[in-house]
């Protein structure tokens, strides 16, 4: 004697069920990343020299990409800029860069700092700095907001 349609059916169902819910249980845990984006800042060095935005955001899973929008305006003194990436809880470096300030005017100059894989739970800033290197000076570190992997 065979099974019932109604049996097969329900049999089918469970089945189906039970492979679902196996692929759940053992599929890698998706942590979405939040947070992130720009913030932007002025320094005034005599008359105003510079605008920036200290920025991060994540473009996949696990990884975050620190970036900045630096403007300078023409007669400014001769600087560096970096960008540093650091881990919240213990200030690790997860990424950095150091560039040379162009000689002249530039409007919203995009630099970038390495991406870097970061870990589940933890929250990253983008610190960027402007070294004026003539008066051995700099601004502030400036911080992106925070992204949380």
């Amino acid at each position: 004697m065979g099974m019932s349609k109604i049996a097969r059916v329900a049999a089918g169902i469970l089945s189906a069920a039970g492979i679902l819910a196996s692929s759940l249980v053992f599929a890698p845990a998706a942590h979405a990343a939040s947070g992130g984006g720009c913030w932007e800042y002025s320094e005034g060095f005599g008359s105003s020299y510079v605008d920036w935005k200290s920025c991060i955001s994540a473009p996949r899973a696990g990884v975050g990409r620190p970036d900045a929008y630096v403007t300078l305006r023409a007669g400014h003194p001769a600087c560096k800029i970096m960008l540093q990436t650091l881990e919240t809880g213990g200030s690790r470096i997860m990424s950095q860069k150091i560039y040379d300030c162009p000689s002249g005017a530039v409007r919203n100059m995009h630099l970038t700092s390495p991406d870097f894989n970061g870990r589940a739970g933890r929250a990253y800033g983008n610190y960027t700095t402007i070294f004026w290197t003539s008066s051995h000076t700099a601004t502030l570190a400036n911080k992106s907001p925070w992204l949380k992997l």
